[in-house]
């Protein structure tokens, strides 16, 4: 495979709208225009696809066999974007540490406190700064129970079956974590 077919490859996808093949991709995969990652799953939807046409077994330039390079690639495109979101899912399910751990560096630490779904600088901060001082005041249940939902995105159930623990269990690290964040939050009950 030489760099000159891959470039082929990207011209050939960038022509006649077939970049929409790519878009297609990521909306069966769920991940939408306002999702973070999605500039860089699309570029690598657009690698993955000059890979699939160096690879492709017939005359890719040939009209007639458009449409079997088109679904040769689409699938090629799906699954490995899938293989690397499952990926990152299973790095992020099986990620251990502490936020207490004073050998994590700054990113690690920033993996559990800081709020990837804001765009403002400030704004992670501010929630940062919140949540480290929220679990300074937490009993380890609610700390397992804040962790759970902050880095796993668990639901209740799943956080009892996670724990081996009932639901109301859960339900009561639950009150009590959100009781201590309403008093945090309200600086006259400090």
């Amino acid at each position: 495979m030489t760099n000159q077919k891959l470039i082929d490859g990207l011209v050939y996808l960038s022509t006649n709208k077939r970049i929409n093949l790519v878009h297609s991709v990521l909306q069966q995969l769920h991940i939408l225009p306002t999702h973070d990652c999605y500039d860089d799953l699309f570029q690598e939807g657009c690698l993955i696809f000059s890979h699939a046409y160096t690879h492709f077994p017939d005359n890719p330039n040939n009209p007639e066999n458009e449409r079997r390079l088109m679904n040769f690639a689409y699938k090629r495109i799906y699954w490995r974007l899938l293989d690397q979101l499952r990926h990152q899912f299973w790095e992020r399910e099986h990620w251990l540490g502490s936020i207490n751990d004073e050998s994590l560096d700054e990113n690690t630490h920033n993996h559990f406190t800081v709020d990837r779904n804001s765009q403002h600088g400030f704004v992670r901060r501010e929630n940062s700064d919140f949540f480290i001082h929220l679990e300074a005041h937490c009993s380890p249940n609610e700390k397992r129970y804040l962790h759970a939902v902050l880095l796993f995105d668990l639901k209740d159930s799943e956080i009892a079956e996670k724990y081996h623990v009932s639901r109301q269990t859960v339900y009561s690290w639950k009150r009590g974590l959100i009781k201590k964040a309403r008093a945090l939050n309200d600086p006259i009950s400090l």
